[in-house]
């Protein structure tokens, strides 16, 4: 009796999902899964592909030799201007499709660069190195943009605290996979072969689109309503216009560009030390995919044990907390030992709990929105914002690795900790307006 109360405890804590729930949660979760595993094939593909390309042939640029880590912050900058192209192909799909077509036309496009890509990394030159950053960015952003919107489009606000624990899981567990496989298996398989397997995951996800949908017939439309008379209804403009009227949504960009920002200077001072420190090509390929296993293995741990409980009992505000202040105490801890394993655990840390807790509470700031939010103005916040705070956050590495040397990188968590001040003002403001947002929301009509 003592042993199945404890039982019965945790599950209210942990996983109060109502039986009629979990095929749509188990669902989506499977369907992240299919996202972040593929995305934690591409990512370590594509900064390994980079990096050691230019390691050793160093970009000749005004006068200036860049070596791998510094040209992969120029293609962060390339990233910006070719996902808000994406921004507007995504918005005009978004007015004509429904959402499980545009899951379908996503897919298959992606499928398409897979292929090509497959065909191109027999004998990666420049062009090909380059190309391929941007293409696993283009991934990364359409996709997962493409599964939240979907996911705050069928879950409720009150769901959301309750099911994203377990949905989010499922993007645990792919990372996991995705990285171990990079990691154990490119030396022998090959770049080539990763790609071919990575068709796998797409075909699941149109399929499991066309589940969920039929699934909430009550919902099924496309995911936009025609622009009223007089409205400016420019696909470059929509989602933009839609975030600078709402101070509630200009707080959601400033959590994921403060974030961006202090994020990439990790991430630049996580390349640093890779180059330096590991030679050889496939080497920081499977370093790199060795991070991506220690990040998603922390994550699931915290999405397993804390996202869902921190989120039902404390709130979304608190649970946004989490992050940043895990984030000032990495910064702290790489000034004082600037070593390749401190940078690997600082850089775990801050995206394991990015991937756990911090995008679950997140995403769930948005659904108590309409959906022009949760599709066109998500995917301007998403895909460009990000892209823009990254290319500050460039600016900012490259400036300062031109003046103390790229050994001295651990200066940049300097800036981290002056970030980290507003990141912190800024979600605690969120917090509370997504806590009056949701209350009415539940309020009986």
């Amino acid at each position: 009796m003592v042993e199945s109360g404890i039982i019965e405890n945790i599950r209210k804590h942990f996983f109060d999902i109502k039986k009629k729930e979990w095929p749509n949660v188990l669902l989506m979760s499977l369907f992240f899964f299919m996202v972040i595993a593929t995305f934690w094939v591409l990512k370590p593909l594509k900064r390994g592909l980079l990096v050691n390309y230019y390691q050793e042939n160093p970009l000749q640029l005004l006068g200036t030799s860049l070596a791998g880590a510094e040209v992969e912050q120029l293609a962060k900058v390339v990233n910006m201007v070719v996902v808000y192209a994406m921004v507007v192909g995504f918005t005009l799909l978004a007015r004509k499709l429904k959402r499980q077509h545009l899951n379908l036309v996503l897919n298959l496009f992606f499928a398409g660069l897979f292929i090509l890509f497959a065909g191109l990394m027999r004998s990666p030159g420049a062009p090909t190195s380059w190309s391929f950053y941007v293409l696993g960015d283009m991934f990364n952003s359409a996709m997962v943009t493409f599964f939240w919107a979907y996911s705050n489009d069928i879950f409720t606000s009150d769901q959301a605290k309750r099911t994203y624990g377990v949905v989010g899981l499922g993007g645990i567990i792919g990372g996991i996979v995705g990285s171990s496989v990079v990691a154990g298996y490119v030396s022998n398989l090959g770049r080539p072969t990763l790609l071919y397997l990575s068709l796998i995951p797409l075909g699941i996800m149109i399929v499991i689109g066309y589940i969920v949908n039929s699934r909430t017939k009550s919902t099924e439309q496309t995911t936009q309503k025609p622009c009223a008379k007089g409205k400016r209804c420019n696909a470059i403009f929509e989602g933009a216009d839609i975030v600078f009227k709402s101070k509630y949504l200009l707080a959601i960009v400033g959590i994921i560009a403060l974030y961006e920002m202090i994020s990439n200077i990790v991430d630049f001072q996580l390349s640093a030390t890779i180059a330096s420190s590991i030679s050889g090509d496939l080497e920081k390929d499977a370093y790199f995919g060795l991070v991506g296993q220690i990040t998603s293995i922390v994550s699931l741990v915290v999405q397993l044990f804390l996202t869902s409980f921190i989120m039902k009992r404390y709130g979304v505000g608190i649970a946004l907390l989490f992050l940043p202040i895990a984030i000032t105490l990495g910064s702290v801890g790489f000034l004082v030992v600037p070593s390749l394993l401190f940078v690997t655990i600082m850089s775990a840390s801050d995206n394991s709990l990015n991937y756990s807790i911090n995008q679950s509470a997140k995403e769930a700031l948005y659904t108590p929105t309409d959906q022009d939010t949760k599709y066109k103005a998500k995917a301007f916040i998403d895909m460009f914002v990000q892209r823009f705070a990254k290319v500050l956050a460039v600016v900012l590495n490259l400036g300062v690795a031109a003046w103390v040397g790229l050994e001295h990188v651990r200066w940049l968590s300097i800036a981290c900790l002056i970030i980290l001040i507003f990141w912190i003002m800024t979600v605690r403001y969120a917090g509370r307006e997504f806590d009056k947002k949701a209350n009415v929301e539940e309020l009986p009509v």
